[in-house]
């Protein structure tokens, strides 16, 4: 996948199916998205995926607070959806004046080179947001490109959104996340560089969550930590007084506080609980340890991914 981010002045020479959003979560409304695009490789044309490099709201475009995923984590999802083109597009003063006539003329089809855009129902872009997915459609005779327009994805009665998975997760409904989701919500980063020692051989690694970030609620967690492409079975406190991701692996693994790691969380276990005694809780945390460990066995099939 090749990334483009940090400038406006780009060109893509091969012909392509476009699509752009904010992505956030990347749930199933956005894999079904990618899903259509890939009905277009067979004409040659290379997939595209047009986000921001940060959230509009930022700049007061918008309601949302926090993101799912950094830039680090959607980088590495939409490499693992196979995308060729990711661009990261500057969201600033000047490019959100940007006209979403001037959007489609300059961008998707001068710099994207879009032969066929793909995007939601709910789709803006543009000055003011006045760009959606019926002006693209409106304009495609006029630059030569084809528009196919995605119809939100129901949970139930629920449209799929990243607002929705946000709600999702804050109230600790982990598994109807994850069963939305491409895969499983993740912390990416690096480990503060020395475990923590609680009690006799137990220590566990700790994990900044990003600021930008929405929180899970806070509790114990079945977990797997990813660390050069292997995964072990681990589990995870959630703290919110100090952002933190508390993760003890089963066993250990040789090194992976010197490296990139990704922390998923799979199934929210109990709540936070306070101890006043070290002995009591070196009790908690192997009873914790022994229950995780027979859970991740009867659960090895659900989170291969």
């Amino acid at each position: 996948m090749k990334i483009i981010s940090g400038t406006t002045e780009f060109a893509i020479p091969e012909n392509t199916v476009v699509s752009i959003g904010k992505f956030d979560g990347v749930h199933k409304g956005h894999t079904y998205i990618v899903k259509r695009m890939r009905d277009y490789i067979r004409r040659g044309y290379k997939l595209c995926i047009l986000t921001f490099d940060i959230p509009p709201a930022s700049l007061g475009f918008g309601s949302d607070k926090g993101v799912l995923y950094t830039n680090a984590e959607k980088r590495k999802v939409f490499s693992e959806l196979d995308v060729d083109y990711y661009i990261e597009f500057p969201f600033y003063e000047k490019t959100a004046s940007i006209t979403a006539h001037q959007f489609i003329e300059d961008y998707i089809v001068d710099r994207m080179n879009a032969k066929a855009v793909v995007v939601g129902e709910d789709c803006t872009f543009g000055q003011g947001a006045a760009g959606n997915a019926q002006l693209l459609r409106d304009f495609g005779p006029i630059y030569d490109y084809e528009v196919e327009i995605i119809k939100k994805i129901k949970d139930g009665k629920k449209e799929i959104s990243s607002t929705y998975i946000k709600e999702l997760l804050e109230a600790g409904k982990l598994k109807k996340v994850n069963d939305i989701s491409f895969r499983p919500y993740f912390v990416q980063g690096r480990f503060r560089r020395d475990p923590v020692a609680v009690g006799t051989n137990i220590w566990y690694y700790v994990l900044d969550i990003p600021e930008e970030k929405v929180m899970p609620l806070e509790g114990v967690y079945y977990s797997k930590a990813i660390y050069e492409d292997e995964s072990y079975d681990a589990m995870t406190n959630v703290r919110l007084d100090n952002r933190t991701l508390e993760t003890y692996i089963y066993g250990g693994v040789r090194g992976i506080q010197r490296g990139e790691v990704a922390i998923t969380l799979l199934e929210w276990k109990r709540e936070e609980i306070k101890f006043y005694k070290t002995a009591d809780l070196n009790k908690k945390i192997k009873e914790d340890i022994f229950e995780g460990q027979k859970w991740h066995k009867e659960n090895a099939v659900r989170f291969d991914k």
